[in-house]
């Protein structure tokens, strides 16, 4: 999963040498902003309870080119958290059959149906308000520049 904070149509002004390295801090001090407000999310039990924090320590964030970051999300199952899954098989990839543990041991299975789950959003909820506060952090990094 990504995101990409891209800065377009920059003024005459913010195009001057001088000002590259304040936009380039400014876009990283957005992108840090967004990424720290996705794990307050979470944090908080607005999203899911966290097992291992593999998922939380996967979202980072990095400099795509110049005027743009991209924020993402790492761990290979973020999009069945973001948007749950649909009910589906589970078929054995390297065995003949499922290795299920029980309180007594072990069952077997060649195939298992799983319900499904529920879409647990973190990395795009309340997008419109983070957009605001990523604004807001990203002017304040400007200031004095402009």
């Amino acid at each position: 999963m990504r995101l990409e904070l891209k800065i377009k149509k920059l003024p005459q002004i913010l195009q001057a040498n001088v000002v590259e390295k304040s936009l380039r801090r400014a876009v990283m001090i957005a992108a840090e902003t967004y990424v720290r407000d996705v794990h307050d999310w979470i944090d908080t039990g607005r999203a899911f309870k966290p097992r291992t924090g593999n998922l939380q320590r996967s979202i980072t964030w990095y400099m795509a080119t110049e005027n743009s970051a991209r924020i993402i999300a790492q761990a290979d199952y973020a999009k069945y958290v973001e948007l749950g899954t649909k009910p589906h098989a589970i078929l054995p990839k390297r065995r003949k059959a499922l290795k299920i543990p029980t309180p007594e041991g072990y069952i077997f299975r060649k195939k298992v149906n799983h319900p499904g789950s529920k879409p647990h959003p973190f990395f795009f909820a309340n997008l419109q308000e983070r957009a605001k506060r990523v604004a807001v952090e990203f002017t304040r990094a400007l200031e004095g520049v402009i």
